[in-house]
């Protein structure tokens, strides 16, 4: 996987940080995501069968969504980044086959340029500072 380096530091917004500061309550209680969804949603990114595929998660939280991409049968490599501390604790804490969890924003995501197949952020748009831009619009190369 991509070393999970970053070139420019990141501050995540004081909302977010005490927003989420109890992140295993938040992983109890926030609930998953249905089966037949997440499968359209990845059969329309060109990964429903794509063994090995790159996976960028952007605002991976605790890995609501993380967990159901790293049990799939087609073993995706994914590199969740997570620019808050206990929420990326809780997602290393679950130890997820083919998973890079990483320190990170949308700004400030530690991989090369090209890297992903596919780049998912599941349920984030609350959690976005105004004005932030995103910096996956050429993953594909």
């Amino acid at each position: 996987m991509p070393s999970s380096s970053s070139s420019s530091p990141f501050v995540l917004p004081a909302q977010a940080s005490s927003g989420f500061h109890n992140a295993t309550a938040y992983d109890q209680h926030r609930p998953s995501y249905p089966p037949a969804i997440l499968s359209a949603f990845l059969s329309r990114l060109n990964i429903a069968a794509a063994p090995g595929a790159h996976v960028l998660e952007l605002g991976a939280g605790t890995g609501k969504f993380t967990v159901l991409l790293a049990t799939r049968d087609e073993g995706y490599e994914i590199v969740a980044v997570e620019p808050h501390a206990q929420m990326r604790a809780g997602l290393r804490a679950k130890q997820l086959r083919n998973v890079a969890v990483t320190e990170g924003d949308a700004e400030h995501v530690p991989l090369e340029a090209a890297w992903a197949d596919a780049c998912v952020a599941a349920q984030v748009r609350g959690s976005v500072a105004a004005g932030m831009r995103c910096g996956v619009t050429n993953w594909r190369g």
